[in-house]
């Protein structure tokens, strides 16, 4: 090549930054933000699904309410009052069901955040970009999160107005600082299951069941207290049980923890696990595809 042609060459040639730096942050910041946006877009272009989004935690809601009523007769249960020392069924439900919809946040929207590029035939493009692959799925997080946040507060609405719910009010930031440490760790979970979708394709499966194991161990309609001991001892190391037991300790009046210990550390020490973890485990998952050449495998 010709010291002429070299040089135009160059000079076509754009500049990537690299490393820690405020620009870089920056650039990452405004990616994630623009995906955010593009998913509102294409959510919004079908108002009816989203309608029908927005109603599902409140439908999903009603069943656990309905067989609590049947089942004890009534709203207050005296047996539930005996295990946590609060026997209103429907704020206890309630203030569990709260933080399904946000288990779905992680385990479904940032886990096939990349299936879903895949299937718009954009994921190739993407991959070629300077752009961190993880703003593809916090931009996935951000979104799902401020669309479970309006399901939940229409949610709250109807709830609190065709049964009424007894909550603490003073209790709702802590409460509130609580859900965010919980949301941080989740969305650790949401990397994880986001890498074995770039491996598996069809992710589904794992996510499904890690949905469902989360379910079970997270005290929604029941008391922890009524799982076997090694169940309780699991859920110990998944951020949504000890935040539920530490939401309803501020906000239900006369709720006794099943948990014993500090969740703010408790919780603090699950974010930085989960996040660490799942950032590494996508690591490994996105270089083991690229070396195998299977990105582009439907």
């Amino acid at each position: 090549m010709s010291k002429t042609r070299e040089k135009t060459h160059r000079l076509g040639e754009v500049t990537v930054p690299t490393g820690w730096t405020w620009a870089n942050l920056k650039a990452e910041l405004r990616a994630i933000w623009e995906n955010n946006i593009k998913e509102w877009k294409i959510e919004l272009a079908y108002p009816i699904a989203f309608i029908r989004q927005c109603l599902s935690p409140l439908i999903f809601l009603l069943p656990y309410l309905i067989y609590g009523l049947v089942l004890i007769g009534g709203r207050f249960s005296q047996h539930l009052q005996e295990l946590v020392g609060t026997g209103d069924i429907v704020t206890f439900i309630f203030t569990g069901y709260l933080i399904m919809g946000f288990i779905g946040t992680a385990v479904w929207a940032m886990g096939f955040s990349i299936r879903k590029e895949q299937w718009y035939g954009t994921l190739e493009s993407i991959y070629v970009t300077p752009t961190s692959r993880l703003s593809l799925v916090f931009g996935m997080a951000l979104h799902s999160t401020g669309h479970q946040a309006i399901g939940t507060l229409l949610e709250l609405v109807v709830i609190y107005t065709v049964f009424g719910l007894a909550l603490n009010v003073t209790g709702i930031l802590p409460a509130l600082l609580i859900f965010a440490l919980m949301m941080f760790a989740l969305y650790g979970f949401g990397i994880l299951i986001s890498s074995l979708g770039l491996i598996l394709k069809e992710g589904w499966i794992v996510a499904e069941g890690l949905h469902s194991i989360l379910t079970i161990l997270s005290p929604v309609a029941y008391p922890l207290l009524v799982l076997p001991t090694l169940a309780r001892q699991a859920s110990n190391i998944f951020p949504t049980a000890p935040a539920l037991v530490g939401m309803r300790t501020f906000l239900i009046e006369g709720y006794q923890p099943e948990m014993i210990g500090n969740v703010f550390l408790h919780l603090l020490a699950l974010s930085a696990a989960w996040i660490l973890f799942g950032i590494f485990i996508f690591r490994l998952a996105d270089v083991y595809v690229r070396k195998r050449g299977s990105l582009e495998k439907y």
